[in-house]
């Protein structure tokens, strides 16, 4: 039994890696096209491109973008500080935004240095912020850009909306701040729930070898894992909901 259990293992071990590597593949070419499509060798895609494409949810990705967009949240209510103190001191925005690139940090440094290039250009700065928003998810940076964009179009002290954009920036930050400590037992008890069947999988199995092997080896508890990993995932996207509410100011 403990050798069934050990295959079941490898091959699912072999499976992962397995499909690792062809990710890197599909990756891999993935990029190679897009440089020759833009080096001129192969064609660009076509707007009236009738094929579909489905966004399917990855984990790591998505925890991956939540970070970034916490990062440039956090980042950007200093920034509009100092952003605001050039703009009293009789700089206009494009320019205060160029003097506070040296002084911030990645994420939201290559997104105002980028930014500041484009209305070189001649693209409004407002259109490249909110550009860049879109392309972020982050809402934030969306405000800013609405308020900059506002501002050029209907007139007005831009020091004025922009410190109103900071305070409400910083209260949501706070209030984002607040929610995560009351909310870090029931983060913590989720986690806990989770991890422990397969940790209670995990100590009957070396206690008793060959215990769970029919999970793995039967028809009938091949369904029932599945069953219990699907109801597991649910149960997690749940309680993430759940435990991470949403905060709008």
């Amino acid at each position: 039994m403990s050798t069934r259990l050990s295959a079941s293992l490898a091959f699912a071990a072999a499976a992962a890696f397995g499909v690792t590597q062809l990710r890197t593949r599909l990756d891999d070419r993935r990029v190679q096209r897009r440089m020759r499509q833009l080096v001129g060798v192969a064609p660009m895609p076509s707007e009236s491109d009738s094929s579909i494409h489905i966004e399917m949810p990855h984990p790591l990705r998505e925890r991956r973008q939540r970070k970034r967009n916490a990062m440039i949240s956090s980042q950007l209510a200093p920034a509009l500080e100092l952003i605001v103190g050039h703009l009293k001191i009789g700089r206009n925005i494009g320019a205060a935004i160029a003097e506070v690139t040296d002084s911030l940090s990645e994420p939201l440094q290559s997104i105002f240095v980028d930014a500041v290039e484009e209305a070189r250009l001649g693209t409004p700065l407002s259109d490249s912020l909110q550009r860049f928003s879109d392309v972020e998810g982050n809402r934030h940076l969306g405000v800013v850009a609405s308020a900059i964009g506002l501002q050029s179009k209907h007139g007005g002290s831009l020091v004025e909306i922009l410190e109103a954009v900071h305070s409400t920036i910083e209260e949501e930050d706070r209030l984002q701040r607040d929610i995560q400590t009351l909310t870090a037992d029931n983060r913590i008890s989720a986690k806990v729930l989770l991890a422990l069947p397969p940790a209670t999988l995990v100590v009957v199995s070396l206690l008793n070898p060959g215990y769970a092997s029919p999970l793995v080896s039967d028809s009938l508890g091949q369904r029932m894992s599945l069953v219990g990993i699907t109801l597991a995932f649910v149960g997690w996207r749940w309680l993430k909901r759940l435990s991470t509410p949403e905060v709008v100011a």
